[in-house]
């Protein structure tokens, strides 16, 4: 269990990093498994072209090891690669040592340096020797070709036989006619023994370079091994990605301490055309399977397919058992995401038709064979798949001996799938607790294989109408269902009416299925709708704050414009007539109030001037009466006038110009005592007031509410709230309110005066 998980783990980095870095170059890597052991063996050189593959080996390998270790979510196959060691040093020295083209080069050793340029000077001094014969007077009549050649790694000359003495020299041999003889010219000879001892010293210098380069190799033999191993390894991984994406499959799930087995949509690989075409299949398949949905266990460890000849119930049994297979070597499987597979001990088959002439085998004997080993060699848990159960014998011995062998498996606790046309087994599955019956379908007016399997029906073979359809004659046909036993005929007929009700029921369902999609689609737009509404509501709620917003700042612009021009008036009064001082005076009030008055008008809330008894403190606010201003007391005489700042200026105030308003002074001051207003005594004039008689309790309360936050913001203390008298329940849910409003001190019932009980009137905090 703990194996198949890590190959499937391992398969899915392996997957995430060919959707990251891309499929990487292990093709591209040489084989130097067998160059290793050779390099171990003392006294044995690699070959300069086997020494240039170590190179490339390690400078590829390295590379990629090192782009999958920083690589992200592949921590495992990260991990793995970073066992591969760096070996730069011995690819550096081979491919200092050897060139591209494989030759040893000039730089491998000071030595081979040396000698190679002692040799060219060597050849360039013995050319010139040879071109001179070439260019001498009897060159012409003794030379039979006019060019330097080599024979036995010695520079000669081709003379012509009958003109030998007119080049003296050794001659190395003669052409096949006798007509030339190959002759090295004494002034050459020591030149030749010079470069000849040279090149023997040369070719022991490469030896002995390749041997030490071949040393190295050895040397690094283990760390070379492990990072043989380790590519093989992800190479591998790779493939089982490559494959996962060539199938689009997906990773299954490991059904861990039970034997349940579901495949979603589960395609054969061998039907798809991609793989057919990649793997050069001589039947070329043209169009994409019909996924098939096949679930085992589950309560139901046996299931037994039946259907018509052609429909899929061979495949349907590979599927299962190559997919037990595939998920157990870490392989994903071409079947949707939540398919489920158990783990498995051993997986037997008995599929096909294994008949021999040579080992005495009929169709028959040969499956009976294949299941007596299954019997001898059942390890749990283990997967039995049977083909045609009880097949190549007389049907209802057959058909007795498939349930049998069935039934045999079930109770030794393995997992079968079976396929059948016996009746007998049929009826097995459906009567019997823990076996559960499935079906390929056919078109029922063609009688072609749908190719579609049905879980928890069995199927009719359709053998005569398949006979029909292939072309044999109509009499013969009607000739076999003539011959069909009562009980058979019966049998058929009743699988046929299963067939069609379980047509009948899926249809139904699809049916229902459409209805509470319409439903669920229907209450989705109902949702959307009222977030719609309720989106609007507090677009315009909040539209309406920012023009109260609005409003206010404009009012307090307004206001200070008002207040610098009347304090302005104030101060320059003495020196005007008390007609003109007096109108200066009203035309201030007028510019105040009518800044508040646009500043605050709001749609159902009522403003009047606020009034109250002065209670007046070191450091209150008041209003001035005749000029609506507000200002802060500066000193507080017994006598006399009051002195207050107004926009940065000092007006001397009498007393009884002036309205407190606002928060107590601060600690420390004297403030004077407030009487209680009466409970029966008339509202005051300056009260805000806001009717809701004729609305509904969620209409009213956002008025009230409203009128509250209007009243603080205008610097008002009293609210009168008319509700009417009514059934008492808006008055007890504008109380409810009330209770605990951050704005409200008290409230109480209006007196006789203010309307009674059909009034609420609230005091707001200061």
């Amino acid at each position: 269990m703990a194996e198949v998980r890590r190959r499937l783990v391992r398969t899915r980095e392996a997957v995430a990093l060919l959707r990251t870095l891309g499929r990487q170059p292990y093709h591209d890597l040489p084989d130097v498994a067998e160059l290793l052991s050779a390099a171990r063996v003392t006294g044995v050189n690699l070959e300069p072209r086997q020494l240039l593959d170590v190179a490339s080996f390690i400078e590829g390998g390295v590379e990629i090891a090192r782009a999958v270790t920083r690589s992200e979510g592949a921590p495992g196959l990260a991990q793995k690669a970073s066992l591969v060691p760096a070996m730069d040093d011995v690819a550096g020295a081979i491919r200092r040592a050897i060139l591209p083209s494989g030759e040893v080069s000039d730089d491998a050793s000071p030595r081979l340096a040396e000698i190679r340029r002692t040799l060219a000077r060597l050849r360039a001094q013995l050319t010139g020797v040879m071109e001179s014969f070439l260019r001498g007077k009897e060159a012409e009549r003794a030379l039979q070709d006019k060019l330097v050649t080599t024979r036995n790694e010695r520079y000669v000359l081709i003379v012509k036989a009958e003109q030998r003495g007119q080049v003296p020299g050794i001659i190395h041999g003669s052409s096949g006619s006798g007509a030339s003889l190959f002759v090295e010219p004494l002034p050459a000879v020591e030149l030749n023994n010079d470069i000849v001892s040279l090149g023997d010293e040369e070719k022991a210098e490469v030896l002995r370079i390749l041997r030490e380069l071949t040393s190295r190799v050895g040397d690094r033999a283990r760390d070379l091994s492990l990072a043989l191993d380790v590519l093989g390894e992800l190479d591998e991984a790779q493939a089982f990605a490559l494959a996962a994406r060539a199938m689009d499959a997906h990773e299954p799930e490991v059904a861990e301490g039970r034997l349940d087995l579901e495949l979603l949509n589960a395609r054969h690989p061998l039907l798809m055309p991609a793989i057919c075409e990649r793997i050069g299949m001589a039947r070329r398949v043209t169009r994409d399977p019909v996924p098939v949905t096949i679930r085992v266990g589950f309560d139901a460890p046996v299931l037994v397919i039946s259907g018509p000849n052609t429909g899929g119930k061979t495949v349907a049994l590979k599927t299962v058992g190559l997919f037990a297979l595939m998920a157990q070597c870490g392989f994903f499987v071409p079947a949707a995401p939540g398919s489920v597979l158990p783990v498995f001990r051993r997986v037997f088959a008995d599929i096909g038709d294994e008949q021999s002439i040579e080992a005495n085998l009929s169709t028959f004997s040969a499956h009976l064979a294949h299941i007596v080993g299954m019997t001898r060699d059942l390890e749990l848990p283990a997967l039995v798949l049977l083909d045609e159960v009880g097949a190549g014998t007389d049907p209802t011995e057959g058909g007795a001996l498939g349930v049998a062998i069935v039934d045999h498996f079930r109770a030794r606790g393995a997992m079968v799938v079976a396929t059948t046309h016996h009746g007998l087994l049929k009826a097995y599955a459906q009567a019997t607790p823990g076996v559960a019956s499935a079906s390929f379908g056919y078109d029922p007016e063609t009688y072609e294989p749908t190719y579609r399997l049905a879980l928890g029906v069995a199927g009719r073979s359709m053998a005569l109408e398949m006979a029909e359809r292939l072309g044999l004659p109509a009499p013969v046909v009607r000739d076999a269902k003539s011959r069909l036993d009562r009980k058979e005929a019966q049998a058929e007929a009743l699988l046929k009416k299963l067939e069609q009700d379980q047509a009948a029921l899926a249809a139904e369902q699809e049916r229902i299925a459409a209805e509470r999609a319409e439903v669920e689609a229907e209450r989705a737009r109902v949702a959307a709708s009222e977030r719609a509404v309720e989106a609007k509501k507090k677009a315009e709620l909040d539209a309406f704050k920012r023009e109260l917003q609005r409003r206010v700042e404009e009012a307090a612009r307004k206001a200070a414009d008002a207040v610098a021009e009347a304090v302005r008036k104030v101060e320059t009064a003495p020196r005007l007539t008390p007609a003109t001082a007096a109108r200066a005076r009203t035309q201030a009030v007028g510019a105040v109030r009518e800044a508040q008055a646009q500043a605050l008008d709001v749609p159902g809330v009522e403003v009047a001037p606020p009034e109250r008894p002065a209670v007046l403190a070191v450091g209150g606010r008041v209003r001035l009466k005749t000029l609506g201003i507000v200002g802060e007391i500066l000193t507080l005489p017994e006598r006399g006038d009051v002195e207050v700042a107004v926009g940065g200026k000092r007006l001397r105030v009498p007393r009884g110009e002036l309205l407190a308003v606002g928060a107590p002074p601060p600690a420390g001051a004297r403030p004077q005592p407030r009487p209680s207003p009466p409970r029966e005594a008339p509202a005051a004039a300056g009260a805000f007031e806001v009717n809701v008689v004729g609305l509904t309790t969620d209409e009213a309360l956002p008025k009230v509410d409203k009128a509250l936050d209007q009243a603080v913001m205008a610097e008002r203390t009293v609210v009168r709230v008319v509700h009417g008298f009514g059934s008492g329940a808006l008055r007890r849910a504008v109380a409810e309110l009330l209770h605990d409003h951050p704005h409200v001190a008290s409230f109480r019932a209006g007196g006789q005066s203010e309307g009674g009980g059909g009034v609420t009137v609230v005091e707001l905090k200061e």
